[in-house]
């Protein structure tokens, strides 16, 4: 089969939307090594793909551990969260130049301004849009852990979507592993639209999934502003808020109280202004992205952060040094469970 075959195949298969047993079994990882080779030394600069982004810029092999923390995904706010500062690393890569400055200054953090993994990943694997593209790929709110949002009138929004002029159509609504895991899209197949999802975070394969998938679309939607929101536009792939902004609710939080979400809960006034600023951008449609609106996004991913490859490889390599007797610990502890496994794998079939 060609390239182009699986492509179209592929493309196809969106249109349809995935089957629940798909959505599942993207929603969990299939296998030990899909995460990483080695246990992450702190997931915030691991997960969704930013481990094998940064190592991939830098040059660092993928077989040896980050002893960073880093941001989780984009914020429009500049707070600097009980992980990140508690964080038994000193080294700290924020995309946000405003939060790095409160984390060298405030919290006493080596912080550097870094552009985000993934804008350096598109561009080498992910370089140019399909001209092929059509439809929208409509990005659910999601839930987490301790966070649900609550849609007063859910059945009017997908009702809305699907009355969206016929160039927005078809309309594909793509989840979070959160929900799916939650059976969420067991529910939505009352309303007969196409799911799809880019799957769980914790794998390697994220980054792939999710260009993948929304470099099918002529557009991306969402009620809400999203890491998602940032990627989709920095790739070029035009972004528009539609539908009711849903009310968070939390609940077992560490970091943020229970109850309604307050946007003070995770930046300043200035922030505050800005994400407002951002959501009037954002709230009428556009055949493109706007230089306007690409200002605000370059300004959350760090494009313009001074960071050359050379030097982060630099501080990977620095950190690795400094935490060599824990980078020695993990190796023999691996070498241990390689051991453990396979002797109770040669006693299991001595006994039979």
């Amino acid at each position: 089969m060609t390239n182009s075959s699986s492509k179209n195949n592929a493309s196809e298969q969106v249109c349809i939307g995935y089957s629940d047993e798909k959505l599942e079994a993207l929603s969990k990882l299939q296998t030990r090594f899909e995460s990483t080779i080695v246990p992450w030394a702190a997931w915030e600069s691991e997960n969704s793909s930013f481990g094998k982004a940064f190592r991939k810029w830098a040059y660092f092999p993928k077989f040896l551990p980050l002893y960073l923390s880093s941001d989780h995904g984009v914020h429009w706010g500049a707070r600097c969260w009980p992980n990140e500062i508690e964080s038994r690393f000193k080294s700290f890569f924020t995309w946000n130049k405003k939060k790095c400055n409160v984390m060298r200054k405030v919290h006493r953090k080596r912080a550097y301004h870094v552009s985000h993994p993934w804008v350096n990943y598109r561009k080498k694997y992910f370089p140019e849009l399909p001209n092929a593209r059509a439809g929208t790929l409509v990005f659910y709110a999601h839930s987490n852990t301790t966070t649900t949002p609550v849609y007063d009138d859910l059945d009017k929004y997908i009702n809305d979507l699907k009355a969206l002029p016929e160039k927005y159509q078809p309309i594909v609504i793509c989840l979070s592993f959160h929900d799916i895991n939650k059976e969420l899209h067991k529910k939505f197949r009352k309303y007969r639209l196409p799911l799809v999802t880019a799957g769980t975070t914790n794998s390697q394969l994220f980054v792939d999934r999710f260009y993948s998938l929304a470099y099918q679309f002529q557009f991306s939607s969402s009620s809400n502003i999203g890491s998602h929101t940032y990627y989709l536009m920095e790739a070029g792939i035009p972004f528009f808020l539609y539908g009711p902004y849903p009310q968070y609710k939390h609940k077992g939080s560490s970091f943020v109280k229970d109850g309604d979400l307050s946007l003070s809960n995770y930046g300043d006034d200035e922030d505050i202004n800005e994400l407002m600023k951002f959501r009037e951008l954002l709230s009428t449609n556009h055949d493109e992205v706007t230089q306007e609106q690409y200002v605000i996004i370059s300004k959350h991913l760090g494009l313009d952060s001074e960071m050359s490859r050379f030097r982060m490889s630099l501080i990977l390599w620095r950190e690795l040094f400094v935490h060599f007797g824990d980078l020695l610990t993990v190796y023999i502890r691996q070498v241990f469970k390689v051991i453990s496994k396979i002797t109770v794998f040669v006693l299991s079939k001595g006994k039979r």
